[in-house]
C-alpha cells in the first residue's frame, strides 16, 4: 500500500522547516523508504501577518527550487496550513491555499481554542460562502479537543474532517485518547508535520500506522488512505 504525508513543511527555505533542499530531499528519502510517496506541502500560511499574493510568490519561488531534484516515483500536492484569522477572508478566493487548489483546506487555530463561538462561525463561512471542506489540523494540539470529546463529535457533525500528526501517537495517554477518538471514526488523515530530520520525525510514520493497523483495524488504515486519495490532487509537473 502507497501511503499519504497530508501535513509537511518540507518545502525548503519557505518557514520554519526545511533549510534546504538538500534537508527535503533527506526528509523525502525518509518517507520513500516507508512506501510513503504522495506528499503534501504545506507551509504556514498566518494569515495576520502575510498577504495571500506574497505567500504564494514566496511558496512557488520555494517549490521551483525543489522540483528539479524531485524522484520521479513521488507525487506531490502544494497547499498550505492556514491559520485563520478575519484577514483570511479579505480574499474572495481561497483555493490557492487549499489542497492542490482544491475545495479542501488545512485549517491552524490558536492551541487554547475553544472550538466554540468564533471557532466554529470560521468552520460555518468557509463551508457555506466559500463552499470550502475544511480539514483540521493535528487535533492533538488542542486541549479542549483532546478533553471534551462532544466537542469533537459537534465538528465532525458539522462535516469537517480532522487530522492528526503520526508523532502523536509516541505520548501515552494522548496515544490512548487518539487510538479511541480513530475508532470512534472522528481521524480521517494522518501527516508527519515534519519540519526537519527531528522535529516532527518523519520515521514515525511506519509506526504509527502499525499501531493503528494493530489496536484499531485495518480498516482505519484503509479509511485514513481512501480519504487522503479523495483530498490529494497531484502537482503536474
Amino acid at each position: 500500500m502507497t501511503y499519504y504525508d497530508m501535513h509537511s513543511h518540507i518545502l525548503p527555505e519557505m518557514d520554519d522547516g526545511s533549510k534546504s533542499v538538500e534537508m527535503s530531499l533527506e526528509i523525502i528519502d525518509k518517507l520513500r523508504a516507508q512506501n510513503v510517496k504522495n506528499l503534501c506541502f504545506t507551509p504556514h500560511y498566518y494569515t495576520n501577518e502575510e498577504s495571500m499574493d506574497s505567500f504564494l510568490q514566496r511558496r512557488d519561488k520555494s517549490l521551483q527550487k525543489l522540483l528539479p531534484y524531485l524522484p520521479g516515483d513521488v507525487n506531490i500536492c502544494v497547499g498550505a496550513e492556514v491559520y485563520v484569522t478575519d484577514y483570511l477572508f479579505n480574499n474572495k478566493n481561497l483555493e490557492p491555499v487549499c489542497y492542490g487548489g482544491s475545495k479542501y483546506i488545512l485549517c491552524e487555530f490558536p492551541f487554547g481554542a475553544s472550538f466554540k463561538g468564533k471557532t466554529l462561525d470560521y468552520f460555518n463561512t468557509l463551508q457555506n460562502n466559500h463552499g470550502l471542506q475544511p480539514v483540521l489540523t493535528h487535533i492533538e494540539r488542542y486541549e479542549h479537543l483532546m478533553s471534551d470529546e462532544s466537542l469533537v463529535q459537534n465538528l465532525v457533525n458539522e462535516g469537517i474532517l480532522i487530522q492528526t500528526n503520526v508523532g502523536a501517537f509516541k505520548g501515552f495517554s494522548q496515544k490512548r485518547r487518539l487510538i479511541k477518538y480513530i475508532k470512534r471514526g472522528y481521524i480521517d488523515i494522518v501527516g508527519t508535520d515534519c519540519h526537519s530530520l527531528t522535529r516532527g520525525n518523519p520515521d514515525d510514520y511506519t509506526e504509527a500506522i502499525n499501531l493503528i493497523r494493530e489496536k484499531c483495524g485495518g480498516e482505519f488504515v484503509d479509511h485514513i488512505v481512501e480519504t487522503s486519495a479523495e483530498i490529494f490532487t497531484p502537482y503536474k509537473r
